[in-house]
């Protein structure tokens, strides 16, 4: 489908302010922009147009509980959870902690042993370690029971977090989540790590000795690496950071990030969002989802090239293993729905005993990006079940999870992501539970997946300069889609083939103009083009390609259209 068109005299306006083609103002005007100023401030993000953190409720408590702990040399514990956001957050808070001076230690709980969040035995280690503070990082909003053992223990809780709070809020010393709803920070979208980084500015504000701009500023790729990660709306302060963060990714010399980039494959090459989410983060993600999850953030900590280089192999270890275990558990799900028939619920949701819980976000989201529904999928042992679920655009799947509490042990997360807990004896009531929400919000017209094309466009017009001005736009993500086109009326000019692994590489023809495409696995669309010897439709993201250091004009297939 077409995005919905600002009015064309809008465009017209932006193209003369902005000096600008009309093309380039109308993907300006799509996105909701209408003025100079709203542009300028999208295209060049700055650090000078970060919030005050100071306006997030309890910050001025938080400051100065961590600054009085590292005075009086209080053993500190950040606490953290096993995935990206989590560990980059982690990383953030004790590399931070330590250059102020402070007794640190950090633990991430084991995914299958401990669960998700702050624990009775994550207190137990606190209650060990002789710590005095514990700051969790990424988890903790609803932790009210564990924060009174903590207190009971003698052990005060400063909770960072960014996922919705279920009501009562935990009775820490402070409680950071500008979700909170008597929280007037007006940027209500951060990721566990962008929470920690307004808790770095707040301290950075009191301590700039040990904590000067450059400390702050160059831990950007840590926030971009977890903002990126999480899925979080790549608007607002979250655009500054994946904005200001991915190019210090490509620059940093962090051996921790040197080393990932080297293992990935990313070394030499400039470092864009979809790197981050589809190839670093998944590396980080591996030992969160196999094993201990802390080897993640002794990487990011790392000070010695060759220590981070033996982690960055464990996690591309972990990495591969974890691909097998997807793909098992993927067929097995697909077998599972297969019994459904033709007709499939309104809500995926799939248990088994024999699925590993680290891997149940990313079979879920395969799903969806194959079924588009909501999806859960549920690793039993024993009693009890711990699941992963993943949503479609506009609906909220945590919100789902609250209206259908009575049939859960616990759960928490976000509107696209969340987890929960389950006894087995509710599986199939839950399951008809969360159905019925999702059929009483969700129309059949919006299982069908839609793109979402900023307008037809000739390929005569197509050239570089429309290319780096996309780039521009970027990074792309939730809340700025990256921007696509169709071209109507073509023909192939060569034969499709099927790369790699099923990639799609053919050319097309228009009006004289040829050129290259390369549809990322849409190689099962090979076998019917090959038999279409008449015109098409293609919906792509013009791009440009370098191979043996020649750049020229791609195609990257999003759809191709047979009349």
């Amino acid at each position: 489908m077409l995005r919905t068109p600002a009015a064309p005299e809008l465009a017209v306006q932006l193209a003369v302010d902005l000096g600008v083609s009309e093309t380039f103002a109308r993907l300006l005007a799509n996105r909701g922009f209408t003025t100079i100023e709203q542009v300028h401030d999208f295209l060049e993000p700055s650090m000078d147009r970060l919030l005050d953190a100071f306006t997030m409720r309890d910050m001025d408590l938080a400051v100065t509980r961590v600054l009085r702990a590292v005075d009086d040399r209080e053993q500190i514990l950040v606490y953290g959870d096993y995935d990206v956001d989590g560990i980059t957050s982690t990383s953030l808070l004790t590399a931070t902690l330590t250059a102020l001076g402070a007794k640190v230690t950090y633990f991430i709980p084991d995914r299958i042993r401990d669960g998700y969040g702050l624990s009775e035995r994550g207190v137990d280690v606190a209650r060990k370690r002789r710590v005095k503070l514990i700051i969790t990082a990424d988890c903790g909003i609803t932790a009210t029971n564990e924060v009174k053992l903590a207190k009971a223990a003698g052990i005060e809780v400063l909770v960072t977090d960014h996922h919705e709070p279920l009501g009562e809020l935990p009775e820490a010393v402070a409680v950071l989540n500008p979700k909170r709803k008597d929280c007037p920070y007006p940027f209500k979208d951060l990721a566990g790590v962008g929470v920690v980084f307004k808790l770095v500015q707040g301290l950075a504000a009191r301590r700039p000795d040990a904590l000067p701009p450059s400390f702050v500023l160059g831990h950007l790729d840590l926030v971009a690496l977890g903002t990126i990660a999480d899925v979080v709306p790549l608007l607002g302060e979250n655009r500054i950071f994946a904005k200001i963060g991915l190019e210090q990714l490509c620059t940093s010399e962090k051996p921790g990030i040197v080393a990932l980039k080297e293992v990935a494959g990313l070394k030499t090459r400039r470092v864009e969002s979809g790197h981050v989410a589809y190839i670093l983060a998944p590396r980080i993600n591996a030992a969160g989802r196999l094993g201990n999850a802390e080897s993640g953030v002794r990487l990011l900590l790392s000070t010695e090239p060759h220590a981070a280089a033996v982690i960055a192999e464990s996690l591309e270890e972990d990495n591969t293993n974890r691909k097998k275990i997807d793909e098992s558990t993927l067929e097995d799900a697909l077998a599972q729905l297969r019994a459904y028939g033709p007709e499939l619920p309104p809500a995926i949701v799939l248990w088994s005993d024999r699925w590993h819980p680290g891997v149940l976000g990313i079979v879920a989201s395969r799903l969806i990006e194959r079924f588009h529904r909501p999806t859960i999928l549920i690793a039993c042992d024993g009693d009890e079940g711990k699941g992963s679920g993943r949503s479609v655009p506009g609906f909220d799947v945590h919100q789902a999870l609250q209206e259908c509490s009575d049939h859960l042990i616990g759960f928490g997360g976000h509107s696209y992501a969340a987890g929960l807990t389950i006894l087995s004896e509710n599986l199939e009531s839950f399951r008809d539970r969360l159905c019925a929400v999702v059929q009483s919000r969700i129309r059949p017209d919006d299982y069908i997946p839609k793109l979402a094309i900023d307008g037809p466009i000739l390929l005569d017009d197509l050239n570089e300069a429309l290319v780096q001005f996309l780039d521009r736009l970027s990074p792309f993500g939730i809340g700025n889609a990256e921007p696509l086109f169709i071209a109507d009326d073509v023909r192939l000019a060569s034969p499709p083939m099927v790369v790699s692994r099923n990639h799609l590489k053919m050319s097309i023809r228009q009006n004289g103009r040829e050129m290259d495409c390369i549809g990322f696995g849409m190689g099962h669309m090979a076998g019917p083009l090959s038999t279409e010897a008449g015109r098409i439709s293609v919906a792509f993201v013009p791009t440009i390609n370098v191979w043996q250091n020649r750049a020229r004009l791609q195609l990257k297939l999003r759809d191709i259209q047979v009349r």
